[in-house]
């Protein structure tokens, strides 16, 4: 239960600070006089231990505009060594902040030959553009995404409303997708989950499949287990969209860059270095990260597929939206890691006519979303002879 009255309500504009080698007998009065010798603050919160309620020696700065927020931090950080404390003040703005304040937005699913004119030309009917990037690779062809800064939250939030899941540039078949670029704290996650995720693929693949390997060595142990980093906490994690409960993920054990080689049988003799992961159409196993027969609504013979390559960040639901103009979806599942979560980047989709489905084949397979064409087949009965190899 809070302490003492409750907050204020604060604007958009206002920017919160992370302050820390805050002497721990200071009290939030105490510091919000400090500060407002440099710059206007308009609240002070200690972070406190949850069991003790004592002070963990930093807190959280907030005030009412970015102008405010710059002043205390070039006065203070780096500057400013409190009575009691060995080391100055550190002061900076917390984790995600800057990135809400700039109104920064992921656009996916454009077409490879969208220019820059034509996509302001689409993104200017919702506002102000500050900043449009197109990726790009290496031969400088687009990548099928872009980063666009509005000059308010209202005009991002318009665009949000306006684009997402609604509307398809020339030469594309699926929406846009339109979405709150991630924060910095958010894409580390993202690649640390990425990594997690080839290595659990790695490990529940069919390493015993006569066609492609041989029997594992004995007494085989995973080596992803002993090279990994335990997460630290920080106290300036301030997230604004993600769903609650998850803006403090536990410590995880995540493999690094760097992996020895792993010996392999082959039929026709060792070989170093892990293999791509096999993917087996076989839903209603361990292996398929949680889905079962249960939690899909299959269609008529002929008419349920499987793809591969599904874009990491893919939702059942988006998955859904990128296939639903060729007929009508009964479901849509995207295969998720039990352990972690993390899409294992293929699914099925259903639909309630093998026409559609056929459709679907013809227009999506060899799609390249995300950097990596779909492969899009139908699902095959697990009688059957397994779908070729990715």
């Amino acid at each position: 239960m809070a302490e003492g009255p409750k907050p204020r309500q604060h604007s958009d504009e206002s920017v919160k600070l992370f302050v820390g080698q805050v002497p721990k007998h200071m009290t939030e009065q105490q510091l919000t006089s400090m500060f407002n010798e440099f710059a206007q603050i308009d609240e002070v919160n200690i972070i406190k231990d949850k069991a003790t309620r004592l002070s963990r020696g930093c807190c959280f700065v907030l005030c009412p505009s970015r102008e405010e927020a710059d002043k205390a931090v070039d006065a203070c950080h780096n500057k400013k060594t409190l009575p009691g404390a060995t080391c100055p003040l550190q002061v900076k703005y917390a984790d995600g902040e800057l990135e809400r304040l700039e109104h920064k937005l992921f656009i996916g699913m454009l077409p490879k030959n969208v220019s820059e004119s034509e996509l302001s030309e689409l993104l200017t009917q919702y506002g102000t553009l500050k900043d449009l990037l197109i990726l790009r690779g290496s031969q400088q062809t687009s990548k099928g995404c872009a980063f666009v800064k509005y000059e308010t939250k209202e005009q991002a939030v318009a665009a949000i409303g306006g684009l997402n899941g609604k509307h398809k540039m020339e030469g594309s078949t699926v929406p846009l997708v339109v979405k709150w670029a991630d924060t910095e704290k958010e894409r580390l996650a993202r690649k640390a989950q990425k990594a997690q995720s080839w290595a659990s693929n790695f490990a529940n693949a069919d390493m015993t499949h006569p066609s492609l390997f041989g029997a594992m060595p004995m007494g085989y142990v995973s080596p992803y287990n002993t090279y990994g980093y335990q997460a630290t906490g920080s106290y300036g994690y301030m997230q604004y969209r993600l769903p609650p409960g998850q803006n403090q993920p536990s410590p995880r054990n995540y493999p690094v860059q760097g992996y020895p080689p792993v010996p392999m049988a082959y039929p026709r003799g060792m070989m170093s270095g892990p293999p791509s992961p096999v993917v087996n159409d076989l839903p209603a196993t361990s292996s398929s990260g949680g889905a079962s027969p249960a939690d899909r609504v299959e269609g008529p013979p002929g008419a349920n597929l499987f793809i591969y390559h599904i874009p990491q960040e893919f939702n059942d639901e988006e998955l859904a939206n990128a296939f639903k103009e060729f007929g009508r979806v009964l479901s849509a599942k995207v295969f998720v890691d039990k352990a972690t979560g993390v899409s294992k980047c293929f699914g099925f989709v259903s639909y309630d006519t093998s026409a559609a489905a056929e459709s679907a084949i013809n227009k999506m397979n060899g799609y390249q979303l995300g950097g990596k064409k779909l492969k899009v087949q139908l699902k095959r009965d697990n009688k059957q002879n397994q779908p070729t190899s990715i």
